[in-house]
């Protein structure tokens, strides 16, 4: 089985960590299926993230697992402020079918796997129906009810869903926002993002639980400035806890602000971007996360640390309702700094609750990377049998 993934949201030199739950999937699939990934980006993408020095290959090799996949990264047009959004898709189609062609007549793949309706599914979709290969669509859109209520954006995205072969939702949440656009579609299935659990070191389990852990973008949405909210709340009740913020993104500044102004300058440590394996160790050394966002698709860095036996307290997000329960941790309404503050407290006031083998076994049995990968794998067989 050939399969090709278009995924304008994967790894490249500029952006290492960009789509990278996608790049550990294919490492988990078997060898029977070939992979090759077409991964478009914007023209000038190195000067627009400020490394105008670095250089993207239009074609390279990277390794994922024992597994060397073949990426191209063909260029298309991104105007700033999203204008002309809509015709995003059909620029990257027009900038992609050229590539596809020339890959077809020397690898013919059986089937196009997208990631994200907008854009690559929707220029999936043309691709799809005019070389009529077979099309799966995941959908992984945190803010997918925002993109669903624009009027282009909802026609384009339900088109792509109803034309592909099958739309796979990374929640429950994800498939009923898809549905309440879409009642009537019945091509949509639900697998969750995978995590390899060789990766994680199991945490030992200290007496009291004292330093939090936060792993992800620096952005608003994210919510890490009511964390940091909290954090102070806990502090006035004498809680002495200390948090490690990893991640980069727009919002730093202002979060290393707000630290300042509630005097939590050494309790909060700001520790940049890290690499998958940094991050392994550092789960490793926190007694448990935070995940404060106002929305998510999933949460694969929740099922991260659920691997390394920490409990998560969570918002109530879309994708965190999934992962989460009584035995893994606490999940709390979004937004809300006393909400958070007083999650935090309850789990440290209900430690023994927690049991390091006990979380990583139940996240194990249901997140475990190689066994949704062959769910995917299944996935990829009915659709073929269908064609």
């Amino acid at each position: 089985m050939k399969v090709l993934f278009v995924n304008s949201i994967f790894p490249n030199s500029v952006e290492p960590n960009k789509g990278n739950f996608i790049l550990k999937n294919l490492a988990a699939y078997p060898a029977e299926v070939e992979v090759k990934v077409i991964a478009p980006i914007p023209f000038l993408l190195e000067s627009r993230r400020g490394q105008p020095g670095t250089r993207i290959p239009l074609v390279e090799k990277l390794q994922a697992g024992k597994r060397t996949i073949e990426v191209f990264h063909p260029r298309f047009i991104l105007l700033p402020r999203n204008i002309l959004r809509a015709i995003v898709p059909f620029l990257e189609y027009i900038l992609m079918r050229g590539l596809l062609k020339k890959i077809y007549a020397n690898w013919k793949y059986d089937l196009i796997h997208a990631n994200f309706a907008s854009p690559d599914g929707i220029a999936a979709t043309i691709l799809s129906k005019v070389h009529k290969i077979p099309l799966v669509i995941t959908e992984h859109q945190a803010d997918l009810a925002a993109f669903l209520k624009i009027g282009y954006l909802r026609k384009e995205m339900t088109l792509a869903y109803k034309q592909a072969n099958k739309v796979i939702c990374v929640s429950e949440h994800t498939a009923g926002i898809i549905h309440s656009v879409a009642p009537r579609l019945k091509n949509i299935c639900v697998i969750p993002n995978g995590v390899d659990f060789t990766r994680f070191i199991l945490h030992p389990k200290a007496a009291q639980p004292c330093k939090l852990i936060y792993i992800g973008y620096l952005i608003p949405h994210k919510g890490v400035q009511v964390l940091i909210e909290a954090l102070s709340l806990l502090k006035n009740q004498n809680f002495r806890l200390q948090l490690s913020i990893v991640g980069a993104g727009t919002y730093l500044d202002e979060l290393k602000k707000l630290c300042n102004k509630l005097n939590l300058e050494k309790d909060v440590a700001f520790l940049g971007e890290k690499t998958a394996e940094q991050v392994a160790l550092l789960l490793s050394e926190h007694d448990a996360m935070v995940h404060p966002s106002f929305m998510e698709s999933f949460g694969i860095v929740l099922v991260e640390a659920l691997a390394s036996g920490i409990p998560v307290v969570s918002t109530f997000n879309g994708g965190a309702e999934s992962i989460i329960d009584a035995e893994t941790g606490i999940l709390v309404k979004p937004r809300d700094s006393l909400a958070l503050a007083e999650g935090i407290k309850t789990l440290i006031l209900n430690w023994d609750h927690y049991n390091p083998e006990r979380i990583r076994a139940l996240a194990e049995a249901r997140f475990a990377i190689h066994g949704v990968a062959e769910q995917t794998i299944q996935v990829y067989r009915s659709v073929l049998c269908q064609v």
